[in-house]
């Protein structure tokens, strides 16, 4: 009798944390009280910008085992270092965690941190399968990544054409970076043939959206006179409005066309804040154009070799 007491004792134990384990969930849910409320509050304070505040909410949510949109969000803070504070080990734990309940976000973002580098070792085979999956269930990012590893070779074969229609999905989901990826693609004539004017089609399409590389490289075509008339008038202005956005590149080249008088008037004053500007965001060039400009030497055969190249897809 005592024997089966015992046994008894132990199977109600078993039982008991076998129901504990499933039901975890759930009960991790209860303690935490209204759920939606609290997800209605971190989702505003998220959108306010008010990282610091919503932080502890996500925390909170993340912790249910199924909020996959809650961890791919806390651990894309984390990431971005929205609080003041870049945190590799917890962003990359939230993606996985978030990618095994399929959000391709979550693989979008994992692809992006093997494919740099960030918090873990580059790994372009790792890489490759995460925009693969997010790219085959929708995600237009994860679609202009994976058409960066076809069009670079990066993790599979080098293959423009591919890259070519993963950028044309993307595009069709008015993803802007495709746009302007495939204004390159015709530009430079990668996996289409080569064409001016269907590149100025796409760069002019993700330029409504305000797509600073794309609006550098309008500029870049009315420099070179491809797909329009040369005009170096209006290759000043679109690159103004990629400058005004911080794309470095741009401003280096609008520092150069004040240097030289092209398209603006001469100011040795702009020229030097916009590569000043540029300086700041790491342009090496600009660094050295500076300098030259503030010790008063000539830049040698700028005038000569003056050109503005376009802004390779991202």
């Amino acid at each position: 009798m005592k024997n089966y007491l015992i046994g008894f004792a132990i199977c109600f134990v078993l039982v008991g944390i076998i129901s504990a384990f499933t039901f975890r969930n759930r009960i991790y849910a209860w303690t935490l009280g209204d759920v939606q409320a609290l997800y209605t509050e971190a989702t505003t304070l998220y959108k306010a910008r008010q990282y610091e505040e919503a932080v502890p909410l996500f925390e909170q949510l993340a912790g249910i085992d199924t909020a996959a949109y809650c961890k791919f969000v806390l651990g894309d803070m984390y990431y971005r270092g929205l609080t003041g504070e870049v945190d590799y080990p917890k962003a990359i734990t939230l993606f996985k965690e978030a990618a095994e309940l399929n959000n391709t976000d979550a693989h979008n973002n994992l692809a992006v941190m093997y494919l740099s580098g960030h918090g873990v070792q580059a790994d372009y085979s790792k890489a490759f399968r995460h925009f693969q999956y997010g790219a085959a269930n929708g995600n237009p990012q994860a679609q202009v990544g994976l058409g960066t590893m076809y069009r670079h070779g990066w993790g599979t074969a080098r293959n423009s054409s591919t890259a070519f229609d993963w950028y044309r999905k993307a595009a069709a989901h008015g993803n802007v970076d495709a746009m302007n990826n495939l204004g390159y693609m015709y530009a430079s004539g990668f996996g289409k043939m080569m064409s001016a004017e269907s590149a100025l089609y796409w760069y002019k399409k993700a330029a409504a959206y305000n797509h600073p590389k794309a609006q550098y490289n309008i500029g870049a075509l009315y420099a070179e006179g491809r797909g329009v008339e040369r005009d170096l008038q209006k290759c000043a202005e679109w690159l103004t409005k990629a400058a005004l956005q911080g794309e470095a590149t741009a401003q280096f080249n609008l520092g150069n066309m004040y240097y030289l008088g092209k398209g603006v008037a001469r100011d040795l004053d702009q020229a030097a804040m916009w590569y000043s500007l540029a300086k700041e965001q790491g342009h090496r060039n600009a660094a050295r154009f500076l300098t030259h400009l503030e010790q008063h030497q000539d830049i040698a055969d700028l005038d000569s070799n003056f050109t503005i190249r376009l802004i390779p897809e991202n």
